[in-house]
């Protein structure tokens, strides 16, 4: 049985070992219909102080968090086999990797509007849901993880109309295909075509640690 959940995390900044402080969840149907529920949000205490950066992020001190379950206690839903978020290989990790299938709303939004010159949530309320002051005000509550939640239950929709998705899993489907680059984002040959990239840059970047999979797809599908 497929079960998908919107999520989002809060965590302790982006410094190995990354731990979750707020995990939030909402269920959505296998027909991609919005949510009817609020999103579920629990919090977590970490076992290392939470970054600045991260601190003037999301605003959640460590005195909020005092009492609260140890951060390795955060998991998903039992049911899950699919998650959607922004970004959602960051909350993946941050979730120790757990066994769902991941729908990335980011990369769904630079397949369907590559033309933006930023593809944060909170760029794409304003693009889908108007430059205007009430939207304005929809986002004084973002970069919380329950918030968050809410704004990209505002944004599926959007997103599965413009893909023509009709399930969960064709909508995973669907952004597996989006995933995999077309431009490079980084190194030498960043703002260039994936099929500009030379062998010799190629074959270096399959000996790095960490190689993205789907960067490794693109180059295969040319041949490279």
């Amino acid at each position: 049985m497929t079960q998908a959940y919107i999520i989002d995390t809060e965590t302790t900044g982006l410094i190995d070992p990354i731990q979750v402080i707020s995990l939030a969840t909402a269920p959505t149907a296998d027909n991609l219909a919005p949510c009817e529920t609020a999103p579920s949000e629990v919090f977590f205490c970490p076992s290392k102080p939470i970054e600045w950066g991260a601190m003037a992020t999301h605003g959640v001190l460590m005195e909020d968090l005092e009492g609260k379950r140890p951060a390795d206690e955060a998991c998903l839903p039992v049911d899950c086999t699919h998650i959607i978020a922004h970004n959602a290989d960051f909350d993946w990790k941050a979730l120790g990797q757990p066994k769902v299938k991941r729908i990335c709303t980011l990369a769904l939004a630079r397949d369907a509007w590559p033309e933006l010159d930023s593809h944060t949530l909170g760029a794409l309320m304003y693009y889908t849901q108007g430059c205007t002051a009430s939207t304005r005000d929809l986002l004084k509550g973002a970069h919380g993880a329950g918030y968050d939640v809410g704004l990209l239950a505002l944004l599926l929709p959007i997103l599965v109309e413009h893909f023509a998705a009709t399930s969960v899993e064709h909508l995973w489907q669907i952004c597996e295909e989006a995933r995999i680059p077309k431009i490079m984002s980084f190194g030498k040959y960043r703002g260039q075509p994936v099929h500009a990239v030379d062998g010799g840059w190629i074959s270096w970047y399959r000996r790095q640690e960490d190689p993205d999979p789907y960067l490794l797809k693109a180059f295969k599908r040319l041949g490279r």
